[in-house]
């Protein structure tokens, strides 16, 4: 389905009135010199908004600019990678879910303990899980960030602190809070164009084009109503090389005169072919006695991901399909969407918001150019392996309002109620994709008598017995409190219980903070609370099965990798139990400084306690593990993992962000900002091994697997910048360092350790009227890659650390055009 380019087409309609208009409109500059610290927080306060100097957590916020400037060509969570310190996305290649939506998280942790919200209210998580077992995200279904449009965003407020018992279950390493446009008049429009270069073996590619519209209407006298509409086509990025071994079976005794001339860069993984459309709408009109709002966005997503390539002489290829092997690619089409609705008012003194919120994910996988081995010379090539829907629906009543106390003191009082349904769909699809077709070689081949491999190749697949349909309710009630003790101490309050009608049961958690301002320039704050995460739906009911090459005692092999739920027959046998919530406790101290106009720095140091956090166990392989599997009618080939409260992990770090503005006469104006995360996480203790693989020589969560969460990402990274402005020149320069990290295997000797890194990031553009701008610059200018791999690679795929922070793909480089009107 070929979306984009109609799109661009109706986008080129649309920006030509308004290039026209750019020519005439002279924009005032509002620039001024006042500092980071001073901006207007809603995020971690029910009632007055705050400042973020003067709120009782670390808060960040990133304004519409910085998303517009970034948000043509990265998608939204590299956005937030590239200006907070302390979160993170990596760019996965040739992982089928993870390579589209790619794992990411804040301080350290997962992306599942990080709660989103849009203009406050929650959004639903993705169908897809991050499978990838290289990231501490492995097994989590997040919030999918790169669905909201930015197009579309006014800012972005990142509490980075626990805040589970102001908003609930997931906001463990704190809240990301979308805020969207609601001008009632002008608008925002632009087109990007870039691609990368390639790294000496590959060529250029990565083409992408994206294009971005947003208009505010007026309602009459009464209302706003702002739209925006997004639209990408990315071409698929490689970095590979060649494979090695021979294709061909020898014929008589010598190497087939083919293995000369033969493509031996089948391996296709890297960053995927993406074509995607995305809208947004906010709205709001005025009653009388309360004003009633609506906020909605709606994407479609298609994605085309390069595997490894099945070489002609083994069981995975029909020679009679493809007599040179073949490459796989997995296949995404993707339908995500949310609407909220609600009335907010004053009633008896009393702030009321009363809200609905339902949202839906719904994902299609395939798999293109494969087969399935064991149907022979009848095996499609293409195929809809399984769907996979999540479905949430949100209500909420909130009530706000402020007492005088104490002598007049203000007490604000915050008092809600939430319900939540959830709901997780897999199924099955094309039955050719998973069946056993029994198709044996022939005899007098050279693979006589040997079984053709079962299942769509390079796909990812659900058989009947692993679909799943699991649904849960849950309730929810609060209450938040904030006192001014005295003109400078501030101290606040939060509890919440949830109940969920599943194995989560009851939760409490509470929370306690306080702010005491030494000066009108120093604020000192600190927190303490406790939080939870109830095991997500997906993580009670995923299953599948996959064909993947995995590093097996130093070598590549592709293994037969299989995810069982844990309550299935065979996960019992294993020893799988019934998943627990994961528990939490945040501490935080830290102070806020603005000492001189348009000068503002923030230092915060943490430390969060999880218990029982669920992820995916190692593969489990072994003569006993083969035993319980062909007891329990499985093949003894596969490797098996399952979901499990395998670890009780600390994770402590230190934030610093600066900023300042300062006005530099005729030379111009500068601002310059600092952003600094220093982030380590321990493992505290391990899930004890179950007494039915105790005796097996196993370990349910082994070195590889400890390794990705100790280990797998810097434990630093540094983010300098400035953006320097002259008249109708401009200039932003961001230099990030990302420290060192490794990959660590089973077999020490096979570990790999990666060097820290310098990635300079540079934009320059020009005002070709007040409303018109042109802009050329590039992401990782100096085109660096993170070190190569010290395994020996015989599957063609990267040399490079496919785990990198920072991706392996090297240099982007981009022109855009933008018009405010």
């Amino acid at each position: 389905m070929h979306i984009v380019p109609s799109f661009l087409a109706l986008s080129a309609a649309l920006l030509a009135p308004a290039v026209a208009a750019a020519q005439q409109v002279d924009t005032p500059d509002t620039e001024t010199e006042a500092s980071e610290g001073s901006a207007i927080v809603v995020t971690g306060s029910r009632g007055q908004p705050r400042t973020v100097a003067s709120s009782p957590t670390p808060i960040d916020v990133i304004g519409g600019e910085d998303i517009a400037r970034l948000g043509g060509a990265l998608q939204l969570r590299d956005v937030l990678t590239q200006l907070v310190p302390s979160f993170q996305a990596q760019q996965v290649g040739s992982s089928s879910f993870d390579s589209v939506a790619r794992p990411a998280g804040l301080r350290g942790l997962s992306g599942v303990h990080v709660l989103v919200l849009v203009n406050g209210k929650r959004r639903h998580n993705s169908a897809l899980i991050n499978l990838n077992s290289g990231n501490v995200s492995a097994g989590a279904n997040p919030v999918d960030l790169d669905q909201i449009p930015a197009s579309a965003i006014e800012r972005i407020e990142v509490l980075r602190d626990g805040a589970a018992a102001q908003y609930g279950s997931d906001a463990i390493a704190g809240v990301i809070n979308i805020i969207l446009k609601s001008n009632a008049t002008g608008g925002t429009a632009s087109i990007e164009a870039g691609q990368r270069y390639g790294d000496g073996v590959n060529g250029s590619d990565g083409e992408t084009v994206s294009a971005q519209l947003s208009q505010g209407f007026a309602l009459g006298d009464r209302g706003a109503l702002a739209l925006s509409i997004d639209g990408k086509y990315q071409n698929a990025t490689v970095r590979n090389s060649d494979v090695t071994g021979a294709f061909y079976f020898p014929v008589n005794g010598q190497p087939d005169p083919r293995e000369a001339t033969v493509n031996r860069r089948t391996y296709q993984g890297g960053l995927p072919q993406l074509r995607q459309i995305q809208g947004a709408l906010n709205g709001n009109y005025d009653l009388g006695n309360v004003e009633a709002y609506a906020v909605a966005t709606l994407g479609y997503r298609e994605a085309r991901v390069g595997q490894a390539g099945r070489k002609p002489n083994t069981t995975s290829d029909i020679i009679a399909i493809y007599p040179d092997g073949f490459t796989p690619f997995y296949t995404l089409h993707e339908t995500d969407g949310q609407f909220t609705g609600g009335l907010r008012g004053t009633i008896g003194g009393w702030k009321l918001d009363l809200s609905s919120t339902y949202g839906r994910d719904y994902a299609r996988s395939g798999a293109e150019n494969s087969l399935n081995a064991s149907l022979g010379a009848s095996s499609p090539t293409t195929f809809d392996t399984f769907s996979a829907a999540f479905d949430q629906w949100t209500n909420n009543l909130d009530l706000t309002r402020s007492y005088a106390v104490l002598g007049g003191r203000n007490l604000q009082v915050s008092l809600g109620a939430e319900y939540r349904y959830e709901r997780y769909v897999t199924k099955a699809l094309d039955p050719a994709a998973y069946v056993n077709g029994g198709y044996v070689y022939p005899a007098g081949t050279p693979l006589a008598r040997q079984p053709g491999a079962v299942g769509a190749q390079g796909a990812i697949i659900v058989t009947p017995a692993d679909a799943a349909d699991i649904a849960r309710n849950i309730w929810a009630g609060y209450a938040d409190l904030a006192l001014d003790v005295t003109d400078r101490l501030l101290v606040t309050g939060a509890v919440r219980y949830e109940t969920y009608d599943d194995s989560a049961g009851d939760v409490w958690s509470g929370k306690v903070s306080a702010r005491y301002k030494v000066a009108d320039w120093l604020n000192l704050r600190g927190a303490f609370s406790n939080g939870f995460r109830a095991p997500s739906l997906a993580q009670q009911a995923y299953a599948q099965t996959s064909t993947q090459f995995n590093l097996v005692n130093g070598a590549y092999q592709l293994i037969e990798s299989k995810i069982v739920r844990t309550g299935s027959p065979i996960a019992a046998a294993l020893g799988a139990a019934p998943l627990r919530p994961e528990k939490s406790r945040n501490y935080s101290l830290g102070f806020a400084l603005t000492p001189l106009a348009g000068l503002s720095v923030t230092v915060d140091a943490y430390q969060i306690d999880i218990d029982d956090r669920i992820t995916l166990t190692g593969l489990l392989s072994s003569t006993g593990v083969r035993a319980i599997l062909r007891a329990n009618g499985f093949s003894g080939d596969q490797y098996v993992r399952f979901f499990t409260n395998a670890i009780d992990t600390r994770t402590r770090g230190l934030d610093i962000v600066g900023a300042y503005n300062l006005g530099l006469g005729s030379l111009g104006r500068l601002r310059t900002t600092l952003g600094y995360n220093h982030n380590v996480t321990n493992i505290r203790s391990i899930a004890a091994t179950p007494a039915q693989l105790s005796g097996l020589g196993l370990t349910l969560f082994d070195r590889q697997t400890q390794g990705y969460f100790t280990v797998g990402t810097p434990k630093d990274k540094l983010i300098l910048g400035l953006d320097w402005n002259l008249d109708r020149i401009g200039i932003n320069v961001k230099q990030t360092r990302y420290g060192k990290w490794a990959s660590l295997n089973n077999t020490p000797s096979s570990d790999q350790f990666y060097g820290a890194k310098w990635i300079t990031d540079v934009e320059l553009g020009y005002d070709v009227t007040r409303a018109a701008r042109v802009a050329v610059g590039a992401y990782n200018l100096f085109d660096t890659y993170p070190d190569k791999n010290t395994v020996a690679n015989t599957i063609g795929s990267s040399i490079y650390g496919s785990n990198s922070p920072f991706g392996a793909y090297g240099g982007y480089y981009y022109a855009r055009l933008s018009l405010r009107y």
